[in-house]
């Protein structure tokens, strides 16, 4: 047991992961003018990591996923806070449909800044929220 395990101490949040949609049919069509303040962001960021995955529809609403064929533009991703080794910290964050750069670059600003500092994630940006009872254990908002 570590030093600052026995004083009850968290852990000091280092990093971040963040794991974008990039399905073929949905949020994979997204113009990279949109995705490049992530980008850069990541890059920007010693512990910082970037993952571009599938759907995310089992995370978060997905208008694209399962026959929801809504032509909605834009990105949806998730964020995961966490240590500089990748132990998670707190709730994972759902973002989107983020559509321009400038709300990618906002987002981007909230990674380098505001999450290290403690600040809630713009609001304006947070995705639809899961139930509180979702099977996969996550809230697309931090605090729950």
């Amino acid at each position: 047991m570590s030093k600052r395990q026995r004083l009850g101490k968290q852990p000091a949040l280092e990093g971040f992961t963040v794991v974008l949609c990039h399905a073929e049919h949905g949020c994979g069509l997204a113009d990279d003018a949109v995705v490049d303040p992530l980008r850069t962001a990541v890059r920007g960021s010693t512990y910082g990591l970037l993952i571009r995955g599938g759907c995310l529809a089992r995370t978060l609403h997905c208008p694209h996923h399962a026959g929801n064929r809504v032509p909605r533009p834009g990105i949806r991703l998730v964020v995961q806070p966490c240590t500089r080794d990748r132990r998670p910290l707190g709730s994972v964050v759902a973002f989107g449909p983020l559509t321009e750069p400038s709300q990618t670059e906002e987002l981007a600003d909230w990674l380098l800044t505001g999450l290290r500092q403690g600040r809630r994630p713009p609001k304006h940006l947070l995705a639809v929220r899961l139930p509180d009872h979702s099977p996969f254990g996550i809230t697309s908002h931090p605090g729950s």
